[in-house]
């Protein structure tokens, strides 16, 4: 199960963690709930044996400040912290901090950026 966290808890989980997933929701959203089932479908199996990756749901409607600091606008929003940043990466749109809206293949977006980060940082 995905855990709901508050925004004190972000803070300590990356700066704690290598790798963390957040999904910014709001219980009033449709798409966000059907996000949800395939983070806890096919994102949690894969890395819940994986202690340096954490997936978290956020609820901008309980952490208002902290979805204003991000300048989350819509939801669902993801976002990845990598190292205690988060990440920037080539979206669709040119450079990008956060995938924004319900994607069929939200999982495999998910892992290949994990992949990304994980393989750029065994170069360095």
């Amino acid at each position: 199960m995905v855990k709901e966290i508050s925004e004190t808890e972000l803070d300590g989980l990356v700066k704690s963690t290598k790798i963390v997933i957040v999904d910014f929701s709001a219980v009033w959203c449709g798409p966000c709930k059907n996000l949800g089932k395939i983070l806890e479908s096919k994102v949690m199996p894969q890395i819940e044996s994986k202690p340096e990756i954490a997936l978290v749901k956020i609820d901008i409607d309980k952490n208002k400040n902290l979805a204003q600091s991000l300048q989350v606008m819509s939801v669902p929003t993801i976002m990845i912290f990598f190292n205690g940043k988060r990440v920037v990466f080539q979206g669709e749109k040119g450079e990008q901090d956060r995938i924004v809206g319900l994607y069929p293949n939200i999982d495999e977006i998910i892992f290949s950026l994990i992949e990304e980060l994980n393989s750029a940082a065994a170069k360095n």
